[in-house]
This record gives C-alpha cells, structure tokens and sequence, in this order.
C-alpha cells in the first residue's frame, strides 16, 4: 500500500488533533492528522512517529517521545525531553522506562515519587527506593504494591503481605492474605464475602490452553466470588495437558461452571468468541486462566456499573516469587482490558473479537469505548485482578508482546481502521506483493 501523504492543514485542526490523541481519541485523532509525529507518538504508534516529518516545536517532542519508546533516544533528544513541561516530562520518563530507566528516573519530577521508586527498583538500588516511597496506613495502591515488591524482595514476606494488604482494602476489599510470615505466590490469594444470591446473571468466560497448573486458581476466585449468579464458562483451545479433565471435575463441584470447546479460530480470542456466542447471562465480563480476582470483583463491577455502557478495571502483574511487577516498570496498578464489564447485548451488537494473535482485547475495548464514547467507560480504580507474570518468559524488547513489530502493525492497523483510513505500512516494512 501507498504511504499517506503528508498535506498542509488548518493550525486549528492539527490543534484538534493533537487534542484528540491527548485523550486517547483516536478515531478523531488520526482522521484529523495521521501523519503528525505528535498525534502518532500519543497514540503509541512509535515507529511511524519517527518516519513523519516535524513540521513544528509539538511534532518534534512527538518524535523525541517515540524515540525514546523505541529506545532511539540520543543526547540531543534526551535534552529535549529534560526541557519539556512538567507533564510532558512525566509521559517522556513512563516510555523511557522500559529501555532506560536512569535516563526516565533524570526526567521524574521531585514529587513522582512512586515512579521513581520504581525506577531505582528496576536499577538494583532497592534501599534508594524505599527511601523514595510514602509510609504510613494511607498509602497509595502504587505505593503499597511497590512495598510489596521491596518486602519480599528483601524477604520479608510479613510486611510484604501488609502492603498488598492494604492496597485492597484501601477500597473496601477484603484482605486476601492472612498476616504470617511465610511466603506467597498468586495461588495463595484468597478471601471471603458475604454472599449475593439474587440478580442478574454474569457470564464470566474463561479460555485455557494447556492451563493445568494454573486453572484451580483462576476458576476458585470465581466460584467464591460474592456475586452468585455467574455462568463460568471454560473454553478448551485445544490443550494437550489435564487441562480439559480438571475443567470437567470443576463442572461436577460446581453446576455454574460450562465446558465449551474453541469451535472458531485457534488462540484466545477464538475461544472468547466460542464463549460469547454460548453464553446466557445479562452481562459479560473475562478472566484468563492463570490470573485471580478478588471475591467482590463481579460485585463491585455490577453496582459500579449504572448507567455507564461499560467498565474497566485496576490491574496488577505478580511474579513466580510473590512480588508486585510491571514490565513497563511503571505504574504496577493499571487499568487493564480483560476486565471489561458490560451488556452481553451491547457486546455483541459491537462485533467479535478479531481473531489475531495478540491485542484484539486492547481493540475491542477501543472499539466499545468510540462506539459508546470515553464518558460512557466507567473506571473503576481499585486492584479488582491479579494477572501471573514469569520473569523472563518473553525479551525485554517485546515487553509481553507489547513492543514486538506485529504488535505495532495491527495496533497501526486497527486505529487506523477505526478512523476510517488505510494503515501506513511500518518503517522497513515491503511492499505486498
């Protein structure tokens, strides 16, 4: 495919735009300006910020921030983003995190500093970055997951399950750990509520493939949630494991739970489909099958819900150690797609999950949140999932597949489908055949 071409526009709609992508609208954004570095780096599209031409002071930080996403970024571009607006400054020390976490720890304003704990962790310089965080029973959630981390990094796993602790019931969740000294992985995550017996039925569908160490947990903090009407739908994508025989013990103990089979394509979203077209309940929310959530997650998410069309949730990632992580190396607590809640109607009426590989879940909900608009999206901030993480599973560079060149591409892709418009090929990419 041809590359757009770069045009002159209105300085009003280049302000627009950059407006739009400022807001993660990018639907507007790109239909607006697709070829402005500024509106491309907002929107993550790192590679193609840095194949546009700067035309102005705004294009130039956009192109300086992708470089520093890609890990491109020289002394001249480091400068750059030192000098940028305390905000700017921020969002230029988040990107370069991953790549380099001294030169985005030089960029933290004084007062971030939860984010620059969090660089000192990534550094080895564990002692700095408790000296770094807050104190006290009124922590953030950010603060205490990165206790959480220090603690049980210095193995102290007492004080470590006092913070995780703390980061739930800061918003009126129940503890999940008890208070002891002993180690902790994401299996030992429990807790209890008072049951719901009645209301609208949430069908909360779980796909595995070949999960048989991990399937227990992630079904037990659903058959325990508060919220009892649930439909728990556990879709085998062709595992070759003991997968599918726990999942039918799991039926047996518990008539809530369906076994369904991935009848769509091979993958996750495959099998999410298969789910979506099964299910029976009011509403539909996921969970995947080495993660765990809190008992009051359905709960929560329900009576949150009101007249919003959708909502979304905190998130954190924990290692085979116990320890609170991010890959980006900051924030832990982060909004996350796989919670999304919301009509199974509304859901179909929206369309499938596009059957790729990797990041359909960042799509759709995209494609929810420009359908029904941002104020439709309600946002809740509490830790309401637990996601598995193993160190060293996947490169630095692709960052759980974050980073990887495909991942680019169909993020490219589909933003640029939303807005209407044909997606640019990469940097480096050859033309089709």
């Amino acid at each position: 495919m041809e590359r757009l071409a770069a045009s002159p526009f209105h300085s009003l709609r280049r302000w627009a735009a950059r407006k739009a992508a400022d807001r993660s609208m990018h639907w507007a954004a790109l239909k607006a300006a697709s070829d402005d570095p500024y509106v491309l780096a907002r929107l993550g599209l790192y590679p193609l910020a840095m194949d546009y031409t700067a035309r102005d002071a705004a294009a130039r930080i956009g192109r300086d921030l992708a470089a520093g996403a890609l890990g491109r970024a020289d002394a001249e571009a480091q400068a750059a983003l030192v000098s940028l607006p305390v905000p700017k400054r921020r969002l230029a020390a988040r990107l370069l995190a991953l790549q380099d976490p001294d030169a985005a720890l030089a960029l933290l304003p004084e007062a971030d500093r939860e984010a620059a704990a969090a660089c000192l962790l990534a550094l080895g310089r564990t002692d700095e970055a408790a000296f770094r965080l807050d104190k006290g029973p009124d922590i953030s959630r950010e603060a205490a997951a990165i206790w959480a981390h220090i603690a049980t990094r210095t193995g102290d796993h007492e004080k470590a399950r006092t913070a995780l602790n703390a980061m739930f019931a800061r918003d009126g969740l129940c503890r999940p750990l008890p208070d002891d000294a002993r180690p902790f992985t994401i299996d030992d995550l429990g807790g209890t509520a008072d049951a719901v017996a009645e209301g609208p039925k949430i069908s909360v569908v779980i796909p595995y493939h070949n999960a048989a160490a991990t399937l227990d947990t992630a079904v037990g903090s659903l058959t325990g949630q508060s919220w009892q009407n649930l439909e728990i739908l556990l879709v085998d994508d062709r595992s070759t494991d003991d997968g599918p025989a726990i999942a039918r013990r799991l039926a047996e103990a518990d008539g809530r739970i369906v076994c369904l089979a991935n009848e769509r394509a091979p993958g996750v979203y495959g099998a999410r489909n298969s789910a979506v077209a099964a299910a029976t309940g009011d509403f539909v929310t996921f969970l995947d099958a080495d993660d765990w959530s809190p008992v009051e997650r359905i709960e929560r998410q329900l009576r949150g819900l009101g007249s919003h069309a959708l909502g979304i949730a905190n998130h954190i990632r924990m290692d085979e150690a116990g320890r609170p992580v991010a890959p980006r190396i900051f924030p832990l607590v982060r909004p996350v797609p796989i919670t999304m809640f919301l009509r199974r109607d509304m859901l179909i009426a929206a369309g499938p999950f596009e059957e790729v590989a990797t990041g359909a879940d960042s799509e759709m909900f995209a494609r929810l949140e420009m359908l029904h608009g941002k104020a439709a999206v309600r946002r809740d901030p509490a830790v309401l999932l637990v996601a598995r993480w193993r160190s060293g599973s996947l490169s630095r560079e692709r960052e759980g597949g974050l980073l990887g060149r495909e991942r680019y591409a169909y993020r490219a892709d589909w933003m640029f489908r939303h807005a209407g418009l044909e997606a640019p090929r990469l940097p480096g990419e050859p033309d089709a055949a």
